[in-house]
């Protein structure tokens, strides 16, 4: 076997050396894994390797990188920081990708006690090596854990500060009661031990992850030091929360458990595993590939195509598991600054325990297209800084994210998104999948409130600079999982003149308690236009506005929610949005919420009816009186919809819609395009639909 797959490199090889005499200015370089081609001229066998001889290289046309066959298991994160001598293009070979591993095997297994495994890893105990994800034959292990299922409660709990903060304190010390019965398995721990493990706490809209300082069993108090608690998500009474990382919560199969002062990994095999034959892995390297330009000197004209980059490792650092929202500090595998026209094409990204890819500071052109994102630790994408410096310094702009699939994300930090879009301006994000993750699918913008309400930035008045993004043909459904509140599946904030969401489906939204919403205008969102969407079962409703100005949500689908599908929270004195030519559906849930009927909105031309037959309530009023004093040309009417139940919003007649101006939109050309493979491989299984529904069920806050 060994001699065939030689000769099949060799050929591969040699194909590329004769290119040279084919190509006049270009070069071909390929890249071989360990002991295939050695030694012979111009193959290489790590990225690296390769980057840094096309670095020596005078300025020339393409340079080609073809990648052979097989599995590269790197031990250094390709980095690149000086500006390249000619575009290069890096193409993995044959049908299967070519596979870049950020990890190690972990070999040597032994049966040890009640049908759990371990492996002596001599790094961990020589050199301090950790890792927070393990990996059994592609599928991620289940840090062992305390419930097994669900979560637990906070008794009580209470804070000292020691060093104050602008919005909370920046070092305090909390006391965490909990009850006596989920203590118990530590009662027996060293004070070392004990610093072992790790809290996971929800709030709202994102979590808190920190290693506890000591625990008190006899009393049932955990204390915890790092930044204080914040107003809007303490960990009070009644705050959730899961505990990890101990060898007596190591009780289910498919949990692991890594002994840190011992060496030991301890694994519980799963029905049909064999660990003596299994691939397992140990994650090594936070990031795969650094493209670290500078202003003036960015990395340009770089195409990766047809590779996998997988097991990208995020270990939780000192400071790292503080709550944020969107887990916007939390590094990708692939993360660029200073980067123009960078191509991904045909790719995979899986089994990280961050990011899969952020394009960050003053990122230009750069295209991602067609890549298969999945078992993410965190999120997909991320676009632009979270930070505003110097407001005459360009943000990044105009990178297009089209035709991917982002999904099965949050396993490390659920308050994660699929794509988020930070402080960046004219950017497309189109025809993508985006499901199976537990918070917003898409968010917009980094600013909480008005630009006159910002802090100025060096003397001068700020600005929000994420306009003009286009979020258009997404499919975006199965989010949320009844885990985290207050999302959205289109996310919000700021004023974000020339901001576009239309043509996307969404649906299943699924909040833990309030806050599970399809299209969400959040604090300050202005000057948006929200059109042609389709929008369904979404726990609190298809809509929400909490403040802003001028919006425009028009021509769309909104139907079906638990607690009521359409909500507007605050009432300003001027002209919030405009609310026309929508479709409107309920199947007996209530209509309106807040201050829907007092806020000022341009709301007239729209279409409401409820399937259940029941009588629907407008703020109080009938549909007469409402029509009266909000909406004279707005009608109740069945829409004639062909059967909305099951998810088919098509039309048996137009004859209805058409009298309040609707354009019939169609739907189904939303989310991924290209040939039947791909559009399969989008689809979610059902197995994970069936537990996502089984999981909301259990989680929803009663």
């Amino acid at each position: 076997m060994y001699s065939i797959m030689y000769r099949t490199y060799l050929i591969i090889g040699l194909s590329a050396c004769l290119s040279l005499n084919l190509y006049a200015g270009n070069q071909v370089i390929s890249i071989a894994p360990e002991g295939v081609m050695a030694g012979e001229e111009n193959v290489c066998h790590s990225l690296q390797e390769a980057f840094d001889r096309i670095s020596s290289l005078e300025e020339m046309d393409t340079v080609h990188l073809r990648v052979l066959p097989g599995d590269y298991w790197m031990e250094q994160t390709l980095v690149i920081d000086q500006p390249l001598p000619a575009p290069v293009v890096v193409s993995g070979e044959g049908a299967e990708k070519p596979r870049f591993l950020a990890g190690v095997r972990v070999e040597g297994w032994e049966p040890w006690q009640k049908g759990v495994w371990r492996a002596f890893i001599p790094e961990v105990q020589q050199y301090g090596f950790a890792f927070d994800q393990f990996y059994v034959n592609g599928e991620r292990a289940q840090l062992a854990r305390t419930p097994n299922e669900g979560w637990g409660w906070v008794t009580s709990s209470s804070e000292q500060a020691f060093q104050s903060g602008e919005r909370a304190p920046e070092f305090a010390v909390q006391r965490i009661s909990f009850s006596p019965q989920e203590l118990a398995p530590f009662a027996g721990l060293s004070p070392e031990q004990m610093k072992q493990t790790r809290f996971r706490f929800f709030h709202k809209w994102d979590i808190t992850q920190k290693y506890c300082d000591y625990m008190a069993t006899d009393s049932d108090y955990v204390y915890f030091n790092g930044s204080g608690m914040k107003p809007w998500n303490p960990i009070g009474e009644g705050a959730r929360y899961i505990i990890y990382n101990q060898l007596d919560l190591l009780d289910e199969p498919g949990e692991w458990y890594l002994d840190r002062q011992q060496g030991y990994i301890y694994y519980y095999p799963q029905a049909g595993e064999d660990l003596r034959t299994a691939e397992c892995v140990a994650p090594t390297l936070r990031h795969q590939i650094l493209l670290q330009g500078k202003a003036g000197q960015p990395i340009r004209n770089i195409t990766f195509e047809n590779l996998a980059f997988e097991y990208a490792s995020f270990t939780l650092r000192p400071g790292e598991g503080e709550a944020a929202q969107a887990a916007a500090p939390i590094d990708a595998a692939i993360q660029a600054d200073f980067a123009e026209d960078i191509h991904f094409r045909n790719c995979e990204i899986a089994h990280t325990g961050g990011y899969a890819i952020w394009f960050r500071k003053e990122c230009h052109r750069n295209r991602f297209e067609k890549n298969y994102l999945h078992d993410l630790g965190a999120g997909g994408i991320k676009l632009g800084d979270t930070e505003r410096t110097d407001m005459a310094r360009p943000v990044s702009s105009h990178n297009v994210i089209d035709n991917n699939i982002i999904t099965s994300a949050g396993y490390e930090f659920p308050s994660a998104v699929g794509v988020v879009l930070f402080l960046t301006s004219d950017n497309a994000v189109t025809h993508n999948e985006i499901s199976n993750i537990r918070y917003s699918g898409v968010s917009v913008g980094w600013v909480w409130g008005y630009n006159p309400q910002q802090p100025p930035v060096g003397g001068k008045p700020f600005v929000n600079p994420a306009v003009r993004n286009r979020i258009e043909y997404n499919h975006i459904h199965h989010i949320g999982w009844g885990e985290l509140s207050d999302m959205g599946a289109v996310y919000t904030l700021g004023e974000s003149p020339g901001t576009r969401v239309s043509h996307n489906v969404i649906h299943d939204v699924y909040s833990y308690d309030y806050g599970g919403w399809g299209l969400y205008t959040d604090e300050g969102s202005s000057d948006i236009e929200m059109s042609y969407n389709l929008v369904y079962r979404c726990k609190s409703g298809g809509f929400h506005q909490h403040y802003g100005r001028n919006n425009r949500i028009e021509n769309n689908i909104l139907a079906f929610s638990t607690t009521n599908l359409l909500q507007c929270t605050r009432k300003e004195a001027h002209r919030s949005f405009s609310f026309q030519h929508n479709v409107l559906l309920t199947n007996g849930e209530p209509l309106f919420a807040r201050e829907w009927a007092n806020a000022d909105i341009a709301a007239d031309y729209n279409l409401y009816w409820d399937i259940s037959g029941k009588e629907m309530d407008f703020g109080g009023s009938d549909f007469s009186a409402w029509k009266k004093g909000h909406e004279p040309h707005s009608i109740q009417r069945d829409p004639l919809f062909t059967n909305p139940l099951q998810d088919d919003f098509t039309f048996r007649s137009p004859k209805a819609v058409k009298r309040i101006g609707f354009q019939i939109f169609d739907y189904r050309e939303a989310g991924v395009y290209g040939d039947k493979a791909w559009r399969e491989k989008a689809q979610l299984p059902k197995e994970i639909e069936d537990a996502f529904v089984e999981q909301v069920a259990r989680n929803m806050k009663k």
